[in-house]
C-alpha cells in the first residue's frame, strides 16, 4: 500500500491555479481545459480541494492498478469487504457485514443487505465471487491469494465462502479483506483478462461502484479531476454516515512549494504531500494531526538498503558499523524540522509497538555512535591504511559507496547528504547521487547500486508486510517490489512464511515468531531503518472544520491510494462547512 508524498523541485503547473488554467488554455487542452472550468465553477462551500496523490495525468480508473489509479477510485467509488483502522487495530465490516473462520481452512463472509451499485442494481455475493475469481489471472497484482493456497470461492445467498487447500496465509488474507476492490459483475464481465489487470476501463458511463461518489469531470485531464457525491450511498442509511463535500476536486501534484502557497491562500483545503516548513505555519488556520512535533502520523519507514552482493556491504559487521555512523536525529531536525521521528531499530511502525521485543532491541540494536562505529570497523578489518581519512576494504582497495535517491525528491536528497557527511566521521566514504526516478527504479531492481533509500510498505494490519518486504525469497533478476538489498536468508524467509500462516487471533505465536525475526534482522541488519515518514497532511480550516486530530477525531487524514479504505473515508464524513 503506497502514497505519493515526495518533494518535487520547481513550480508545478498543477498547484498554482492561475498558471494551471492559463497553460491549459494556451495549449488548447480540450477536455482538460473543460475540466478546469468546471472545477472553478463549483460552489466553494460544497467543494473540497485536495492534492498530494496524483503525480501524472488523470487517465486511469482501473481499481486493480493501485499504483496509478485516479485519486479516490478505490474508497470513493469502488469499496472493499472490510476496512481497517490502524490506530485502533480494528477491522470494520463494510460491504461484508461480518466474516469468520469456520475451521482452519474456510472463511465465510456475510454480505451486507441493502447495498446497491451507483446504477441502481443490487450488490450481491455473486459480485464478490466474480471479483475474487478474477484474481486467478497470473498477472493480477493480487494473484498471490490464489497462488498461495486459495482453492475455491463460492457464493450462496448472501454468503461468500473462501476455501483453502492447505493452511491459509492468514495475515495476507486479512490484508486482502480491506484491499481488494469489489467490482460489479454486470459491468466487468465484458472486459477481457488483459483489460481487467492493466487495461483501460475509462468509459465513465461504466464507472459503477458502491461508494459515495461518482464521476463529474476530468478524465484524461493533466490538472484536475472532480468527483460528485451521489444519492443513495448505502452507508448513510445502514450506518448513519454521510460524506459532507458535494464535490471533491483533486489537483495534480506538481510542486510542494506551490501547494503550500495555495494551502495558505485557501485554494487547497488539504494537502497530502511533504511541505517543507509546514511546522512554522501551524496555527489556528493551518493545522496538522498533532499540534506540535511530530505534527504527522507515522505512515511508513524510510529504509537504507545496502546492496549485499557488493563489498563491503556483503559484510554484516560493516553494515552494522554503517548504521552506528548515521546521525538520524540530524535528519529529523535539520532536514524535516521535526515533522518525522527516528525509527525504532527494528523498523516496525509505532502502531506495532506491542510486537517489539525490547530485550532483543536492547541487546542487538544500534544508535548513532561514531566511536562505536570506528571500533567495529577496526575489529572487522577495515582500516585507513593510506591516511586519507577513509577506511579501505580488507584487500586494501578503496571504499567509495554511492547512495542514490530520485532527483527532485528534495527531502531525501538532503537526507543522503547528511548521511554521507555523518558517515565520514567514522571513516566511511559515501557519495550522494540523484538519478531520475525511472533510472533509479531500474538500477535498484537489477542490483546496480550501492545504497538506496526506499519506503514502499505502508501502514497495514500486520508487521508481516514489513518482513515480507525485507526477507522475500527467491531473489529474482529484477527485484521490482521487495528485498532490494538481495539478502538471502532461508531461515528468516521461513519464519516470515510461518508468521503469514499464524492467525492474528494467536497473539502469543505471532510475538514468538516476530521476536525471532527481530533478532535475525538486528544481528544481520540487511536494511537500516532511518526515520518514519509521515502521513503527510496539512489543511486549511477556512472552508472546512472537523479535521482529524490526535485529540479526539483519530482517523487517517489522507486521500492517498489504499488509505481511504482504512479510515480516510471517515475524514470525509466528519467534515463540516466552516460557516456552519
Amino acid at each position: 500500500m503506497t502514497g505519493s508524498r515526495k518533494t518535487r523541485t520547481g513550480i508545478g503547473l498543477g498547484l498554482v491555479f492561475a498558471i494551471a488554467f492559463a497553460v491549459a488554455a494556451s495549449l488548447g487542452a480540450g477536455g482538460a481545459g473543460a475540466a478546469q472550468e468546471k472545477a472553478l465553477a463549483l460552489p466553494r462551500s460544497q467543494t473540497l480541494y485536495t492534492t498530494g496523490t496524483n503525480w501524472g495525468p488523470y487517465n486511469n480508473l482501473n481499481p486493480f492498478m493501485n499504483w496509478t489509479y485516479v485519486t479516490g477510485t478505490v474508497g470513493l467509488v469502488y469499496e472493499t469487504l472490510f476496512r481497517y483502522d490502524p490506530l485502533k487495530d480494528k477491522f470494520i465490516p463494510w460491504l461484508a457485514s461480518s466474516g469468520k473462520w469456520s475451521g482452519k481452512n474456510t472463511y465465510v463472509a456475510t454480505m451486507r443487505s441493502g447495498v446497491t451499485w451507483s446504477d441502481g442494481k443490487p450488490f450481491t455475493a455473486a459480485d464478490v465471487k466474480f471479483t475474487i475469481d478474477k484474481l486467478k489471472i497470473p498477472a493480477h497484482p493480487q494473484h498471490t491469494l490464489w497462488s498461495t493456497g486459495l482453492k475455491s470461492v463460492t457464493a450462496s445467498g448472501n454468503k461468500v465462502t473462501f476455501s483453502f487447500g492447505a493452511r491459509p496465509n492468514y495475515q495476507e488474507f486479512d490484508n486482502y479483506l480491506f484491499n481488494i476492490p469489489i467490482v460489479p459483475q454486470h459491468i466487468w464481465k465484458s472486459y477481457n483478462n488483459n483489460t481487467i489487470v492493466s487495461g483501460n476501463v475509462n468509459d465513465v458511463k461504466k464507472l459503477v461502484g458502491t461508494g459515495p461518489y461518482t464521476y463529474h469531470s476530468g478524465i484524461n485531464s493533466q490538472q484536475t479531476f472532480t468527483w460528485q457525491k451521489r444519492d443513495g450511498w448505502w452507508a448513510t442509511k445502514a450506518l448513519g454516515m454521510d460524506v459532507k463535500p458535494r464535490y471533491i476536486v483533486d489537483i495534480f501534484n506538481g510542486s510542494n512549494a506551490a501547494s503550500l502557497a495555495n494551502l495558505l491562500a485557501g485554494k487547497i483545503d488539504i494537502s497530502n504531500n511533504f511541505v517543507p516548513g509546514i511546522n512554522k505555519q501551524v496555527g489556528s488556520k493551518i493545522q496538522t494531526y498533532y499540534k506540535g512535533k511530530p505534527y504527522m502520523l507515522p505512515g511508513n519507514t524510510a529504509w537504507l538498503f545496502p546492496n549485499t552482493t557488493r563489498k563491503p556491504l556483503d559484510d554484516k559487521a560493516f553494515r552494522k558499523a554503517l548504521a552506528h555512523s548515521i546521525n538520524v536525529d540530524r535528519i529529523v531536525t535539520a532536514d524535516y524540522g521535526n515533522i518525522v521521528t527516528k525509527a525504532n531499530p527494528t523498523g516496525l511502525l509505532p502502531i506495532w509497538n506491542k510486537y517489539i521485543n525490547q530485550s532483543v532491541v536492547k541487546k542487538h540494536g544500534f544508535s548513532y555512535n561514531l566511536n562505536r562505529a570506528k571500533t567495529m570497523l577496526r575489529a572487522a578489518g577495515y582500516r585507513d591504511s593510506d591516511g586519507d581519512g577513509f577506511v579501505e576494504n580488507k584487500d586494501g582497495s578503496d571504499i567509495n559507496l554511492s547512495i542514490i535517491v530520485p532527483n527532485g525528491w528534495s527531502d531525501w536528497m538532503t537526507a543522503i547528504q547528511i548521511i554521507a557527511d555523518s558517515a565520514k566521521g567514522a571513516g566511511i566514504k559515501i557519495t550522494p547521487s540523484y538519478p531520475d526516478y525511472n533510472t533509479l527504479v531500474d538500477d535498484r531492481g537489477n542490483g546496480r547500486y550501492d545504497l538506496v533509500i526506499a519506503n514502499d510498505r505502508q501502514v497495514s494490519n500486520t508487521p508481516w508486510t514489513y518482513y515480507d518486504y525485507i526477507f522475500r525469497l527467491p531473489i529474482l533478476k529484477n527485484q521490482t517490489t521487495v528485498n532490494y538489498q538481495r539478502y538471502s536468508n532461508p531461515t528468516a524467509w521461513k519464519l516470515t512464511q510461518a508468521l503469514d500462516k499464524t492467525p492474528a487471533s494467536n497473539q502469543k505465536a505471532m510475538k514468538t515468531t516476530l521476536s525471532r525475526l527481530q533478532q535475525i534482522f538486528l544481528q544481520d541488519l540487511p536494511a537500516i531503518p532511518l526515520w518514519y515518514n509521515g502521513v503527510w497532511a496539512q489543511w486549511n480550516t477556512s472552508q472546512w472544520n472537523g479535521w482529524p486530530s490526535s485529540q479526539g477525531n483519530q482517523v487517517l487524514p489522507a486521500m492517498w491510494r489504499n488509505y481511504l479504505q482504512m479510515t480516510g473515508i471517515e475524514m470525509l464524513t466528519r467534515l463540516k462547512p466552516a460557516a456552519s
